[in-house]
């Protein structure tokens, strides 16, 4: 007879989720570090935790050691007097003496660990860097000339500062493939609920929860099947394009920076989190966990996050300017002579470094706003920023979210002055004073930054009647809302990604609802042509 207790086997995202939340027992405000560094742990990546001390970086690994069957774990704290064979293990004075081998004794330590902590490592001697170069690249550690290979799933490395410049440690901080910042507990709740907590370590997790060796090889393989989707793909292209662009206005300072092998390591990782949360396609929930890998200076970080935020609508904005493109055709070619009395089409705005507009006429000379920011302003006022970038060496405006604040050093600004904007068809404007943008006198079919696929739909609207084309234009605008609306909820709504932090779903959430608005923007847009005609 069956036993009535027995348990069905866990799924993985159900196994993953019940041990986030053992490793979270009793640590407040970090379970999105603790996502993150177990699925690095099940990718065979590694991650680096910045922060004071004090902030539970050490109990992350602790708790990771945890969850996998067996496992052996190795910390150690840095300092320059450190020595390899405080890391590696001491040499063998009797394999010396009677073999004439260097050889290390490296039980107890790194060589033989599945988890391992180095806080402050940046403070490592070059020959300890160096051997960590080998073990975190090929798994293997060089043992008195022999190759061994190490049972090492994860390195957390951690430090209150990042690698300073020029003194040859940008090849060890490119192998963390995942950045995270772990600060101080901000919530007085969960303040005062630490206070109180008992301080002691959870029991261990039930034996079926353990990560086995046969479970991890099975996971690995498992996850090397999934697939990428096009949506991702579209994604991908539009961050390397702004990425590559940023860092070459940056002045090449790597800051910006994307390596091959780090795509190559990400995309590892992203299928890795698609498998654990149930599905065999990456999608765009998987893909804006790179927000956390693909910065290299802590400066650059809003403008990652920004340029992850944008590729989530891109395609959407791009169809939804052709349409837009269509209607203002529709007004100044066939609608009713009260209609053309509105002004001839208008030139689109020029485009400079390939994000933003200029304003024409501001008493500060130059002043540009991204086109992001403005996508984002509607016909109601919203606080802002005026300053300049020292940088960019530019005068910027900048839209922020509500109740944020401006980080002036993140951004590089100084003479920052507190402002009202308002979004305008041809511009915007600034305390109540209405700014065109700079045209460049083309007309909006030669510049629309819209896909291939919709530019050839444009060209065949305009051979139709205006009535035909209005009918069109609605079933076009029926479609696309149709597929925002299957990709937003299948990827957003709909088993949220275990790994994905609170923080980044509020960002993702204020980049959805923007392009929500942009559709009900042209669908007011196309329900008054009809009026019209």
């Amino acid at each position: 007879m069956k036993n009535a207790t027995s348990r069905s086997p866990l799924s993985p995202r159900q196994h993953v989720t019940e041990l986030i939340k053992w490793m979270s027992t009793d640590v407040y405000e970090k379970n999105h570090i603790i996502a993150i560094a177990l699925l690095c742990a099940v990718a065979g990546e590694n991650i680096f935790l910045l922060g004071p001390p004090g902030t539970a970086k050490s109990m992350v690994a602790a708790r990771l050691k945890g969850v996998f069957s067996g496992a052996r774990s190795f910390d150690y704290l840095m300092s320059r007097f450190s020595t390899p064979d405080e890391i590696f293990g001491p040499v063998s004075i009797s394999r010396l003496k009677k073999n004439d081998r260097y050889e290390r004794i490296t039980e107890g330590y790194l060589p033989e660990a599945h988890v391992v902590f180095l806080d402050e490592i940046w403070k490592a001697g070059p020959s300890i860097q160096n051997t960590l170069l080998t073990v975190i690249n090929e798994h293997t550690f060089y043992n008195g000339g022999i190759p061994v290979k190490i049972p090492m799933k994860v390195l957390i490395a951690a430090s209150n500062e990042l690698p300073a410049r020029d003194e040859g440690l940008e090849a060890l901080w490119d192998r963390f493939l995942m950045r995270m910042i772990s600060n101080c507990i901000h919530s007085e709740r969960d303040f005062f609920r630490m206070l109180v907590s008992p301080q002691l370590p959870p029991a261990p997790p039930a034996n079926e929860l353990l990560i086995t060796d046969e479970l991890y090889d099975k996971w690995q393989r498992e996850s090397a099947k999934v697939k990428l989707s096009d949506e991702v793909k579209q994604a991908i292209s539009f961050v390397r394009q702004r990425l590559n662009k940023l860092e070459a206005d940056d002045g090449n300072k790597l800051r910006f920076y994307i390596s091959d092998r780090r795509w190559r390591k990400a995309f590892g990782l992203m299928q890795t989190s698609a498998f654990l949360n149930g599905r065999d396609t990456i999608d765009l929930s998987d893909f804006f966990l790179l927000v956390h890998s693909f910065w290299n200076d802590i400066d650059a970080i809003p403008a990652v996050v920004e340029t992850f935020a944008e590729s989530l609508t891109a395609w959407l904005r791009n169809e939804i300017h052709e349409l837009e493109l269509n209607i203002r055709r529709s007004v100044k070619g066939d609608a009713p002579a009260a209609a053309k009395a509105a002004g001839p089409e208008r030139s689109e705005p020029k485009i400079f470094d390939y994000f933003y507009f200029q304003l024409d006429g501001h008493p500060a000379g130059k002043v540009y706003f991204s086109k992001y920011d403005y996508s984002t302003l509607a016909d109601s006022a919203r606080q802002g920023v005026l300053y300049l970038d020292t940088v960019r060496q530019k005068m910027m405006l900048r839209a922020l979210i509500p109740g944020t604040q401006f980080d002036a050093k993140a951004q590089n600004a100084t003479d920052v002055r507190q402002i009202s904007l308002r979004r305008s068809e041809t511009g915007v404007y600034v305390d109540g004073i209405h700014f065109p943008f700079v045209t460049d006198g083309k007309t909006a079919s030669s510049s629309s930054p819209a896909s291939e696929s919709s530019g050839k739909k444009s060209r065949s609207l305009k051979n139709l009647p205006v009535y035909q084309r209005v009918k069109a234009m609605e079933k076009m605008l029926s479609d696309l809302t149709a597929r925002w609306n299957a990709s937003s909820k299948s990827t957003w709504e709909t088993d949220p990604n275990i790994f994905l932090p609170q923080d980044d779903r509020a960002v993702i959430d204020k980049a959805v609802k923007e392009a929500d608005g942009l559709i009900r923007t042209v669908e007011v847009k196309l329900k008054n042509l009809r009026s019209m005609l």
